[in-house]
Formats: structure tokens, sequence, C-alpha cells
């Protein structure tokens, strides 16, 4: 089964979203900042990345994604980026309007219904 990472500094969406994927079989395994999750995408080569924005720093998830895209090795990592930065800054991201600014596959804001979260693993994973 597909092994997904899930790098948020929330520990309750962690856990929920565990509990949702390993409902469906996926190994799940986490990370709770930026710089400890591209260490584990390195060592752990997870078939689908889910990514806060906001952990350290306001923006350390875009970073994280800049790097991931960036790493040869890591590049074709589909990366579900799952943030309230919207809800929280007022800025709306785009995954049409800013794509130069923003290397994920799909970018939504939390909260996920379970369903929808499935939904989007699924689209991504088949596309590997």
């Amino acid at each position: 089964m597909a092994k997904i990472l899930i790098i948020d500094d929330d520990a309750d969406i962690v856990e929920a979203t565990k509990i949702v994927l390993e409902s469906k079989g996926y190994k799940v395994i986490s990370a709770n900042e930026g710089d400890a999750g591209y260490k584990k995408a390195e060592a752990e080569r997870p078939d689908l990345i889910i990514l806060d924005v906001m952990m350290k720093t306001k923006d350390q998830g875009f970073q994280v994604s800049y790097k991931l895209k960036n790493n040869p090795e890591l590049s074709k990592i589909p990366i579900l980026m799952l943030t309230s930065v919207g809800r929280e800054t007022g800025f709306k991201f785009s995954k049409e309007t800013d794509e130069d600014y923003l290397p994920v596959e799909e970018l939504v804001e939390k909260p996920i219904k379970p369903k929808d979260l499935l939904l989007k693993v699924e689209k991504f994973l088949k596309k590997k």
C-alpha cells in the first residue's frame, strides 16, 4: 500500500488525518515541522506528501515545497497542500493563478471532509 507523509505542526490534524488514511490501508508517517518533514521525505521516499504551510514560520510549507520540487530525487512526489493559510492571513492562493509560487499539485483549505481527502489522495496516487 502507498506511503503518505504528513508534515503539519498541529498534532490533532495529524492524528485525524492519519486515522482517515490508515482506515483505507495507507501507511502514514509524519513530521511536526518542515525541516524534519523534508528529511523524512529524503529517508522514506513517500508516495504522497500532505503539507501544511504555517508551521515554524508563516510560510515554511512553501519553502519545503520548493525544496522538494528542486530535488531531482523527490520532485516527482505529489504534494497536497492542506492549510488554513487563507483563513489566517486573508490571502487566497490558487494553483491556477499562483503556479509559479505554488509548486504543489493542489492546495486545499482546512478543514477537509474525510471523504474529500480520500478522493484527492486516490487521485494523486493514481497519477504516479
